[in-house]
């Protein structure tokens, strides 16, 4: 920094005074701001982080809205100093001036620690504890118990209790997993009464109910969305839907069902040819102020895209974990570490502005209520994790019919005798192949832990842990990707065939987890949500480990029987379903992979529909590159009229020394050089890819699909990890 002497304030020459009365205008600057500013930094040496830090603590004004020139020239003319011309002070490399996310100024694959992010599951770096049967019982049967009417209060009735307890006795448990049932059940019944009871008191409280809830949990509440909001949201998402037939934006290969109203895989950032601004934020309100400006974002070499040293991955040498293409767009949101309050401090991708200007608020709203159960969500691994049931051996117990199945020569299905007429066996006959199993289940099912009435510790978590302020550590901004879609059905189109195991995202956008609203549900049967994880966190198929599994060799059956777990398949974990119906939000963690079940028209001479607000959270340990570094690329968005005033050429990608003098010439301050500047970036057009029209980016959603289908099924392959439960 050059030397100091206090001396006048230095004039601004024509060109800077400009150039300041639109950014004070911009800003929101005031005189009485700027008068303080100047009483502050005359007598002072500050540079333009200490501007920043000063506009932060006394004023309103987001500091990120004043660009790097005008707190320079706020220095500048601020009293008593002497005049230090931009030019000799500041000579910057393009480094110290692009914005330091992964893919701008940081390494494509950038991550802290594991230790200060989320896991990611494909990654390797977590795994789910296994679930005995048992416990999969459980948290099914608590999730269903929470679904009846007015739960929270039925479930303090000790008659309406011992009613559900004396339902759960006679509920058939072998449908209730995949792999088998339960025997002996009185234990279980008795605590999800007693974790039901327990969980009531918090969703009094709070309106979050966890669900499946042990090394990781889902979140569902049916009282955020009220009647009267949801009613808001229908109205205010209403003038998206009517729009004329051929302009409904129906997601391909979708069977004309899905319907996009507000989908992260149009425009989003295409390295090589999205701007990116790096010397100042966009917001809301300004963001078609910026079309047009920035820097051609940088397409990551290989090198580039690789992982840092920092995770442990065995895969990442050899495999693409990262998209050199394409990244989904968030919005940035502030938070109010005080209050806990949200308010969306960049544009949402693809929702203008201006024209659905109203729609923000509506979102504003969502992404606020969703902070709690986020929250939860990010520290439940730390914080809240349980295991209810365990076993460190599964062993065959001596057989109870040793006449019957001698007669086989071997405890099997086939023993069980048969009934009084019944027709000698069919191996093809499905019905009597169920009666075998559910003989043999009942007959010679391992022996297995029950639930312990007198435990206490099933539920970790309190109405005080749920935060409403303070969130992801104190944070005061976070991100999130919005999406707004339908699926309609008609008579002649009444059936949705489901979808496909899945997280949401690619290693790019770091989501950690999802809110879903479901705010309308109209004439359609019900509908789940289902959810798996990969298991074997205790390396149960490990002889070496210490926390192995004795069993009998070969025993393939009790194992399947006291898991629920195909012992010759791979190690994912079915974990349970939620349904999805009308008026429910749910919350659930990107460490489980998510399916949605079949549905079809409940009367198949009327339309249905269903549809959601989905909200994806960056994990906030990781900012990636949102709306606020990438101007709007909708072509259609551009302005039809020329704005005067202060406006910046798209700078080269040259490296080396950019100096502030260069940077003033390049500046345009007239209608005139507005509009020739417009003619140069239209005329790049075909040569650029940008700024995107509505087919070419249809065309680009394809190339991104393409590619995150194929990505997503190598995610798929490196997940399917094979129990290993062999001689021993």
């Amino acid at each position: 920094m050059a030397t100091q002497a206090f001396s006048s304030p230095v004039p601004l020459t024509s060109d800077e005074e400009e150039f300041m009365k639109h950014e004070h205008e911009r800003v929101k600057f005031t005189d009485n701001q700027q008068e303080a500013f100047d009483n502050w930094a005359g007598p002072k040496d500050p540079d333009v982080s200490d501007a920043k830090y000063w506009i932060e603590k006394n004023t309103e004004l987001d500091f990120n809205a004043f660009s790097f020139k005008c707190l320079n020239l706020l220095i500048k003319q601020a009293p008593s100093r002497i005049q230090v011309t931009i030019t000799d002070t500041f000579q910057l490399t393009l480094e110290q001036l692009v914005v330091e996310r992964p893919g701008a100024g940081l390494n494509l694959g950038h991550m802290p620690s594991l230790k200060e992010r989320f896991p990611v599951l494909f990654l390797g770096e977590w795994e789910a504890v296994t679930l005995l049967v048992r416990e999969c019982c459980m948290l099914r049967v608590v999730n269903e118990l929470s679904d009846k009417p007015q739960w929270w209060l039925k479930v303090k009735d000790d008659s309406i209790a011992s009613k559900w307890k004396s339902e759960a006795l006679t509920i058939d448990w072998a449908s209730y997993t995949e792999t088998g049932g339960c025997r002996e059940v009185g234990g279980l019944t008795y605590r999800c009464i007693s974790e039901l009871r327990k969980k009531a008191v918090v969703y009094e409280q709070t309106g979050l109910m966890p669900v499946y809830d042990y090394c990781t949990a889902v979140i569902k509440s049916d009282s955020i969305l009220t009647p009267e909001f949801a009613k808001s949201i229908q109205d205010a998402i209403k003038p998206l839907e009517d729009v004329p037939s051929d302009c409904k934006d129906w997601h391909p290969n979708s069977n004309d069902q899905v319907l996009d109203l507000v989908h992260p895989s149009l425009w989003p950032l295409v390295y090589g040819s999205s701007k990116v601004l790096h010397d100042r934020t966009i917001g809301v309100d300004d963001a078609l102020d910026y079309c047009g400006m920035g820097t051609t974002i940088r397409q990551p070499t290989k090198a580039e895209a690789t992982l840092s040293p920092t995770t442990s991955w065995r895969n990442t040498s050899r495999n693409k974990v990262l998209s050199r293409e394409f990244q989904w767009l968030p919005c940035d949101v502030d938070l109010d570490r005080m209050t806990g309050k949200a308010r969306i401090a960049s544009y949402i991708n693809n929702l203008h502005p201006v024209e659905q200007a109203h729609l923000y608020p509506i979102i504003e709203q969502l992404i606020e209520k969703s902070l709690p159960a986020w929250d939860l969500i990010y520290n439940w691994e730390e914080k809240f994790a349980i295991q209810r049931l365990v076993t460190s051996n599964v062993q065959k117990p001596m057989c109870p019919c040793p006449d019957i199945c001698g007669r086989r020569r071997a405890c099997r299905p086939q023993a069980r005798p048969l009934a009084e007429g019944e027709v000698p066996r069919n191996r093809k006959d499905p019905e009597r192949n169920a009666r075998d199993k559910a003989w043999f289940r009942e007959t010679h099912g391992p022996a297995l832990p029950d639930a312990d009435p007198e435990a206490k510790d099933y539920v970790k978590f309190a109405a005080s842990d749920i935060r409403s302020s303070g969130f992801f550590g104190c944070k005061d901004r976070c991100q999130v990707i919005v999406k707004l879609a339908n699926i309609h059905l008609t008579p002649e189109n009444p059936a949705y065939k489901g979808g496909s195991w899945h997280t949401e995202g690619l290693l790019n956008e770091h989501i950690v987890s999802t809110a879903l609203y479901y705010y309308d549900c109209e004439n359609i049967t019900d509908c789940t949500l289902n959810f798996r994880t990969c298991a074997n966190r205790e390396d149960l198929d490990d002889s070496e480990s210490r926390t192995s599994l004795d069993y009998e060799q070969y025993d393939w059956w009790s194992i399947k029987q006291a898991f629920a777990i195909e012992p010759r398949g791979h190690t994912f974990q079915n974990v349970g379903s939620v349904q999805t119906k009308g008026g429910r939000a749910l919350f659930f963690p990107n460490l489980l992979q998510h399916r949605v079940s079949p549905f079809k028209l409940a009367d198949p001479s009327k339309p249905g529909h269903r549809k959601i607000v989905a909200l994806f959270l960056v994990d906030p340990a990781i900012p990636i590159i949102s709306t606020s570094n990438v101007p709007p690329q909708q072509k259609h968005w551009w302005p039809a009229e020329p704005k005067t005033g202060p406006l910046p050429v798209p700078a080269s990608d040259d490296q080396g020394l950019i100096q502030w003098e260069t940077a003033q010439e390049e500046w345009v301050n007239s209608e005139e050089a507005w509009l020739k500047a417009r003619e140069s970036w239209e005329q790049s057009l075909s040569r650029d890819r940008w700024p995107i029209g509505m087919e070419q980016a249809k065309e680009l959603r394809k190339e991104l699909m393409a590619e995150r289908t194929w990505m997503k099924e190598k995610e798929a392959d490196w997940l399917k990890t094979e129990w290993n439960f062999c001689e021993h």
